[in-house]
C-alpha cells in the first residue's frame, strides 16, 4: 500500500467518463471480469503504521493490490500483474492482466479486461489508457451507460476529455437493456457533452440486424430544467413524399406544426411563439405564456391562437386562459377562459370528436373570507361550438354570513328547547344573458335576466325561523314576423308572428317558521307556517306576448301588490324496514322504504281587474294540495368469508401468551341492489283553472308527468331514469285542451352503466377469479367498487389524442344511452304523429394481448340509422417503442387517419402518417331552383 503526495496522480478514470455497459452475455469477458473481481483475495488488517499515513494532512490514499508489483526507479514505472486494483477517493481500477502507472508522463495503462467501479457510471472494456496531464481517458471495445433523461447503452471505442465531453467511434447505442436487444444505432462517431447533448453521425437504425433507417444524425438532449431554443418542428412523413396536388374531395393538404422559439425568461416564467400552415386551408401563429410562483401561490397560462383562411380575408382567433392566485390567507382568485371566435370554423378544423360538440366554459371569481363571514364575486360564460349559442351570468355576488349563536342554556340536558340558537344571513344577486346561436337567432330572440336574494334564518334547536325576498326582471328582445315559403313552388305557406320586445319585473317576500317533532325512530311531523306576498310591473305598451286578461287602461308601467297570502302546511316523514333471508353472496337483504307526505292550504281571494291581469287566476284563487312522495331501497350484505382455524398446538409444548390476539371481525360490505326514487304527485282538492290558456280543463290531480330514477351497484354506475306522460289530452279545432284520459305514455329515457370484470355482476355469477395482473399505468378496478363511468371530456381538456397504453390489465365498457319522445296529438282532425330521438354512445377498453390496446369511443344516432362521431386506437407495445393508430371522425364529419411510431426515451424520433379530410377540404356544393 502506497501513500501518494498531492502531486501523484489523482484517479485513474474521470468521474464522468461513460457509464455502465449493457449487461454482458453469458460467457462474455465482461461477465468473467465481473466473476473475477468477486473472487478478491480478503484484505490483510491495518496497523498503526498504515493508519497513521491514512491520517497525513495535504495527501491522498491511493490503495494497490495485485499477485505482484514491480517498480523501475530508472523509468519511474508502476506495473501491477494478476488481478490488479488501485482504489483512490472512492473510485476502484480493475484489470485482470495488469496495470501500469508511468510517473514521468504521467500516464496509466490497463490491460485484461478493465473496469471501473466509482462515484459515477460503471465502465468496462478491453484496454484503457489514461492521461493524467490532459484528463483524458480511452478506452477500446468499452461497454458503459449514459444515465441522462432516459439511460442510453454505448458500445465502442470511447475517449473521454477533461470529464467533461465524450467521444466514440465505430460504436452502437441503444435504450433496450436486454442481452439481446431488438433494437440499436450504430454510429461512425458519437459525441456527448456532459448534461448538455448527445450527438451522433452518421446514424442508422437497425432491428436486430437488420438496418431499417439512415439518418443524417441524431440528437439527444441531456439538459434538464428549461431553456430558450427553436422548437422542434412537427411534419408527416406523407407530407415530404407526396408529389400530387392537393385534391379538393379529400383531405390529402400538407401541414406543418410548431415552427417557433421558446423563451425562458426567468426560473418563474416561459414564453412560446410557434406557427402552423395547412396547404390551401389556414395559417396560424400561437402564443403561450405560463408562469409559476409558488411562494406568492401563483400559477397559470395564456394561451392566444390566430387562423388566417387562405379561402377568405377573414380572421379568427381562440384563447384559452388559466390563473390562480391566493394573494393572502383570505383571498382567492380564479380566472378561466375558453373562447373561439367562430364556431363554424372550429367545427370545420377539428378531428377531435368531442371538441366539435364542446361546451366552452370561461369563468373569474374573487372570494374573500371574513370574521364575519365570506363574499363571493364571480362571473360565467358559456359558448357551445355545436351552434354557437352563448349564456353568460355576469355578475355573481354572493354574501354569506357565518352562523351565529345566540345563546346557550345553563343546563343543556335539560334546556334543549334554547341549547345552540344559531342566526344565519345570506345575500345573492346576478344577471344573465342567454343569446342564440347563429342558426337559431331568426326565431329565438336574446334574454337578460336579473336576479336577486337576499334570506336569513334563526333556529332554536326544533324551532326554526325564516325570511326571503327575491326580485326578479327579464328583458327579452323582440324580433320581426318571417314568411315561410315553399322551396319549389314559392308559394307561401304560412307567416310566423313576431316576437315582440318584452320585459317584465316581479319580487316576493316571504316569512315561515316550522317545528320538527321526532315520532317513532327517525320518523318526524314537521307544521309549518307561511307568509308570503308578490309584486309585479304590469308592462308598458310593449305588452305581454301571451297574457290571459288585459288589464285596463291606465294600468301599464305601475308596480301591482298581491294580498299577503297566508299558507299552513304540514310534512310527515319516515323510514320503514323490512328484513329478508340472504341469497347466493348476500347473507341478508334489507328493503328501507321511504315514504314522504306534505300538505298545504293556502286561502284565496277575489282580484280585481288590474291584480287578474298582473297575477292571473291560478296565484288568487284557494289552493289546497297534497303531495306524495316514495323513495325505497333493497341492500344486501355480503357474506363474509371465514378464515380456516390453524389447528392449536399442544399446550405443554407451546406457550400460550405467545399465540396472537384474535382480531375483531371487520364490518360487512353493503352493496345496493337496487334503488328506486319516484317523483312527486300532487293533488288539489280545490282544482282552477289551469294558467295554461289552451288547456280548458280544471283537473284536481295536477302531476301531469311523473319520472323515477333508478340505480344499482350490480351494473357499475348504473342510473336509469325514465318519465311518462300520465294524460292523453283531446284537443279542439282551435288547439284548445277540452279532455283528458289517463295513458301513461313513454317520454324520456335515459341510462348510463359501466361493466368491467370485477363488477359486482360478474362476482355474482362467480365469473371473478381474483385480481388480474396490469399494466403499468393502468389500475385495477376494485372489488368495493365497480368501474366508475367514463366522463365525457371537457373542452379544453379533452383525452382525444392521448394514446392509449398496451401490455394487458382489466377491460371496462361505458354505455349511454337516451330517449326523447313526445306523445302524438289527438284533435277533431286525427292524430298527429309524434317524434323520436334515440342516441346511443358507449367506451369500451380492453387489452387482446399483453402488448395490445384498443379504445373505442362512440356515438350512435338509432333514429338516424348512424354512428355521429366515432374515436378508434389501437396501440401496439414494442418494449421501447410504442405504435398507435388511430380513427376519429365528428359530427360534423371531419375525418382523421393517422399512423405513429415513436421511441420512448426520444419522443422526436418517430415515423408519423397522417391523412385528414377537414371541412375546407370539401367543397360546398349550391343548387340553384
Amino acid at each position: 500500500r502506497v501513500v501518494a503526495p498531492p502531486t501523484q496522480p489523482p484517479r485513474t478514470t474521470p468521474q464522468t467518463a461513460p457509464r455502465t455497459g449493457r449487461p454482458a452475455q453469458p460467457g462474455q469477458p465482461g461477465q468473467r471480469a465481473a466473476a473475477d473481481t468477486a473472487r478478491r483475495r480478503p484484505t490483510p488488517p491495518q496497523d498503526s503504521l498504515f493508519d497513521a499515513l491514512l491520517l497525513l494532512p495535504g495527501y491522498t490514499a491511493v490503495q494497490y493490490q495485485a499477485d505482484s508489483a514491480e517498480f523501475n526507479n530508472a523509468s519511474r514505472t508502476l506495473r501491477l500483474r494478476g488481478d490488479a486494483t488501485v482504489t483512490r477517493e472512492g473510485t476502484t481500477l480493475d484489470a485482470r492482466d495488469s496495470i501500469v502507472y508511468r510517473e514521468r508522463s504521467r500516464f496509466v495503462e490497463a490491460y485484461g479486461l478493465p473496469k471501473v467501479v466509482g462515484q459515477g457510471e460503471d465502465i468496462t472494456g478491453n484496454v484503457m489508457f489514461y492521461d493524467l496531464t490532459t484528463k483524458r481517458a480511452t478506452v477500446q471495445g468499452a461497454r458503459t451507460k449514459v444515465a441522462e433523461n432516459g439511460t442510453w447503452f454505448v458500445e465502442g471505442n470511447v475517449t473521454s476529455e477533461a470529464a467533461e465531453r465524450v467521444y466514440a467511434t465505430n460504436s452502437t447505442f441503444t435504450t433496450d437493456d436486454r442481452p439481446e436487444p431488438a433494437y440499436h444505432f450504430k454510429a461512425d462517431k458519437i459525441m456527448i457533452v456532459r448534461d448538455r447533448l448527445l450527438v451522433g453521425r452518421p446514424a442508422v437504425l437497425y432491428f436486430r440486424n437488420v438496418p431499417v433507417m439512415a439518418l443524417p444524425f441524431i440528437v439527444q438532449d441531456l439538459d434538464k430544467g428549461r431553456r430558450s431554443g427553436i422548437l422542434i418542428p412537427q411534419f408527416d412523413v406523407n407530407d415530404l413524399v407526396r408529389t400530387s396536388p392537393r385534391r379538393t374531395n379529400r383531405g390529402t393538404g400538407r401541414q406543418l406544426s410548431n415552427l417557433g422559439y421558446y423563451w425562458a425568461i426567468n426560473q418563474y416564467m416561459g414564453a412560446q411563439l410557434a406557427g402552423e400552415w395547412r396547404s390551401g386551408s389556414y395559417k396560424s401563429l400561437a402564443g403561450n405564456l405560463d408562469y409559476r410562483v409558488l411562494r406568492s401561490f401563483l400559477d397559470g397560462n395564456v394561451t392566444f391562437q390566430e387562423y388566417w383562411r387562405s379561402d377568405e380575408a377573414s380572421r379568427n382567433f381562440n384563447v384559452s386562459a388559466r390563473t390562480s392566485w391566493k394573494p393572502s390567507e383570505r383571498t382567492d382568485l380564479a380566472v378561466q377562459a375558453n373562447y373561439a371566435s367562430s364556431s363554424s370554423f372550429e367545427r370545420q378544423r377539428t378531428v377531435d370528436p368531442f371538441r366539435a360538440t364542446a361546451q366552452l366554459h370561461s369563468s373569474g371569481s374573487v372570494s374573500r373570507r371574513f370574521d364575519w363571514g365570506n363574499v363571493n364575486l364571480s362571473s360565467e360564460l358559456t359558448q357551445s361550438l355545436a351552434d354557437d349559442s352563448k349564456q353568460s351570468t355576469l355578475p355573481t355576488l354572493s354574501v354569506a354570513v357565518n352562523p351565529i349563536t345566540l345563546f346557550k342554556s345553563a343546563d343543556p340536558e335539560h334546556g334543549r328547547f334554547y341549547n345552540d340558537a344559531t342566526l344565519s344571513m345570506s345575500l345573492t344577486g346576478s344577471r344573465g344573458i342567454n343569446s342564440p346561436g347563429d342558426a337559431l337567432r331568426t326565431r329565438n330572440p336574446s334574454v337578460t335576466n336579473t336576479q336577486l336574494a337576499a334570506s336569513q334564518s334563526v333556529s332554536f334547536h326544533s324551532l326554526s325561523i325564516s325570511t326571503s325576498a327575491q326580485f326578479a326582471r327579464r328583458d327579452q328582445q323582440g324580433l320581426a314576423a318571417i314568411d315561410s315559403a315553399d322551396a319549389a313552388t314559392g308559394i307561401t305557406l304560412n307567416r310566423l308572428a313576431a316576437i315582440r320586445q318584452f320585459s317584465s319585473s316581479a319580487a316576493s317576500w316571504s316569512l315561515s317558521t316550522g317545528y320538527q317533532f321526532h315520532l317513532i325512530g327517525t320518523s318526524t311531523f314537521n307544521p309549518a307556517i307561511t307568509l308570503n306576498q308578490q309584486f309585479v310591473m304590469i308592462d308598458d305598451t310593449i305588452g305581454n306576448p301571451v297574457r290571459l286578461y288585459v288589464p285596463p287602461a291606465g294600468a301599464f308601467g305601475r308596480w301591482v301588490a298581491a294580498p299577503a297570502r297566508l299558507t299552513f302546511g304540514a310534512t310527515v316523514s319516515a323510514d320503514l324496514f323490512g328484513f329478508f333471508p340472504g341469497v347466493g353472496p348476500y347473507s341478508a337483504i334489507r328493503h328501507h322504504v321511504r315514504p314522504g307526505l306534505s300538505y298545504g292550504y293556502s286561502p284565496g281571494y277575489e282580484p280585481d281587474p288590474i291584480r287578474r291581469a298582473a297575477f292571473g287566476l291560478a296565484e288568487t284563487s284557494t289552493s289546497n294540495r297534497l303531495t306524495v312522495t316514495m323513495d325505497q331501497t333493497f341492500e344486501g350484505k355480503v357474506r363474509q368469508v371465514r378464515p380456516r382455524p390453524q389447528q392449536r398446538a399442544d399446550s405443554t409444548s407451546a406457550d400460550s401468551a405467545a399465540a396472537p390476539a384474535a382480531e375483531a371481525p371487520a364490518d360487512a360490505r353493503k352493496v345496493t341492489l337496487l334503488a328506486i326514487s319516484t317523483s312527486s304527485l300532487v293533488y288539489d282538492f280545490n282544482p282552477i283553472r289551469q294558467p295554461d290558456p289552451f288547456d280548458l280543463t280544471n283537473p284536481r290531480f295536477t302531476t301531469s308527468d311523473v319520472s323515477n330514477t333508478i340505480r344499482s351497484d350490480l351494473l357499475g354506475g348504473l342510473n336509469l331514469s325514465v318519465g311518462h306522460d300520465l294524460f292523453l289530452r283531446r284537443r279542439n279545432a282551435a288547439g284548445q285542451v277540452v279532455g283528458r284520459t289517463f295513458s301513461p305514455y313513454l317520454t324520456a329515457l335515459s341510462t348510463s352503466f359501466t361493466l368491467g370484470q370485477s363488477s359486482a355482476l360478474f362476482r355474482f355469477l362467480g365469473l371473478y377469479h381474483g385480481p388480474n395482473q396490469t399494466s403499468r399505468g393502468t389500475q385495477p378496478n376494485t372489488p368495493d367498487t365497480v368501474s366508475q363511468p367514463i366522463q365525457n371530456p371537457q373542452a379544453g381538456q379533452t383525452a382525444f389524442g392521448n394514446t392509449q397504453q398496451a401490455g394487458g390489465g382489466p377491460w371496462s365498457m361505458s354505455v349511454r344511452y337516451s330517449l326523447a319522445r313526445t306523445r302524438p296529438q289527438v284533435d277533431t282532425l286525427g292524430t298527429v304523429a309524434g317524434r323520436d330521438n334515440q342516441d346511443l354512445t358507449g367506451t369500451l377498453q380492453f387489452y387482446p394481448t399483453k402488448n395490445w390496446g384498443v379504445s373505442w369511443n362512440t356515438s350512435y344516432s338509432v333514429t338516424d340509422h348512424s354512428f355521429v362521431q366515432q374515436s378508434l386506437d389501437f396501440t401496439r407495445n414494442l418494449y421501447r417503442w410504442t405504435a398507435n393508430f388511430t380513427f376519429s371522425r365528428t359530427a360534423t364529419g371531419n375525418t382523421a387517419f393517422s399512423f405513429r411510431v415513436h421511441l420512448i426515451d426520444l419522443p422526436d424520433l418517430k415515423f408519423d402518417y397522417r391523412e385528414s379530410n377537414l371541412g375546407f377540404d370539401r367543397p360546398t356544393t349550391v343548387t340553384q331552383r
